[in-house]
């Protein structure tokens, strides 16, 4: 953290430094591009994430090459008398992009930090569903060309089950802190559970576990034990929705669909039929 701190102050000194070199040194001269395009540069840089994978090389390329573009573009001076100039106006791009790809890199491995901490680290957990979506998509494809039965479980997490009785804005916090610590759990627990052909994908507060190969006969029992294993060792309740292919869904939207639905009207039920929506209810009658 100190580190990040450090790097933070070092690249804020430098585009004070860079906004303020004309009233250091009178004859140079920045252009308004340049005044633009540095701290967009930076701005860049730490925003997308995607970036940090980019080589540094390239990245400086790209960045003065565009600059160079942009001020032939707005007519502005770039060869001649007004090279120098350009030159050491590239050279604040390169500085800065080099600076903004430190802090980038400090917020990353904060990040993982943060997600070893609330996540924890285990040898397989759920992709996102962004990412898992696509080879779940495959699958139920395959499934149909080949006639072969399929299923899709959905997952969620009762809330009552992780609240935490603290202070309001306190318990705000840890209360996600352990929603994130119960869900890494949970999904821990359905990857040693589930076979390694499933997959299983992570949407929002619930997991999508596609299972291949099974028939809608055997949800009743896989269900049943993955809410026992699930209670016993991670002390959360579970609500899972299922659909089977092609016998519920033909698609892979429709499925994803149709288990949702079912898991959420789960959760629906059991508040119409909770003792204290019951005393309301006889209270009112």
């Amino acid at each position: 953290m100190k580190r990040m701190r450090f790097l933070v102050a070092i690249l804020v000194i430098w585009l004070f430094l860079f906004y303020n070199v004309e009233r250091l040194s009178e004859p140079i001269n920045i252009t308004d591009v340049a005044y633009t395009f540095v701290p967009l540069v930076a701005a860049l840089t730490v925003l997308i994430p995607r970036m940090r994978k980019v080589p540094v090389g390239l990245t400086l390329l790209v960045f003065i090459l565009t600059f160079l573009v942009i001020k032939t573009l707005v007519k502005s001076r770039v060869w001649g008398l007004s090279l120098p100039l350009t030159v050491t106006e590239a050279c604040v791009i390169a500085v800065t992009a080099i600076l903004a790809r430190w802090v980038s890199n400090g917020v990353g491995e904060f990040e993982r930090a943060i997600n070893r901490i609330t996540i924890g680290v285990a040898d397989r957990l759920p992709e996102p569903f962004s990412t898992g979506q696509a080879e779940m998509y495959r699958e139920v494809k395959r499934a149909r060309h080949h006639q072969r039965s399929l299923a899709l479980m959905a997952i969620g997490v009762e809330e009552e089950s992780i609240q935490i009785a603290l202070d309001r804005m306190v318990r705000e916090v840890q209360h996600v802190m352990m929603k994130q610590y119960v869900l890494s759990d949970v999904a821990r627990e359905l990857c040693a559970e589930l076979e390694e052909y499933d997959i299983i994908a992570r949407s929002n507060d619930h997991f999508l576990a596609l299972l291949p190969e099974v028939a809608p006969e055997q949800l009743t029992d896989l269900a049943s034990r993955l809410h026992k294993v699930i209670s016993e060792r991670v002390g959360v309740t579970v609500r899972i929705g299922t659909a089977s292919f092609p016998s519920e869904a033909l698609t892979f939207d429709s499925l994803v669909e149709k288990a949702v639905r079912e898991m959420n009207r789960q959760q629906e039920l059991e508040y119409s039929v909770s003792p204290e929506h019951l005393a309301v209810e006889h209270h009112i009658a």
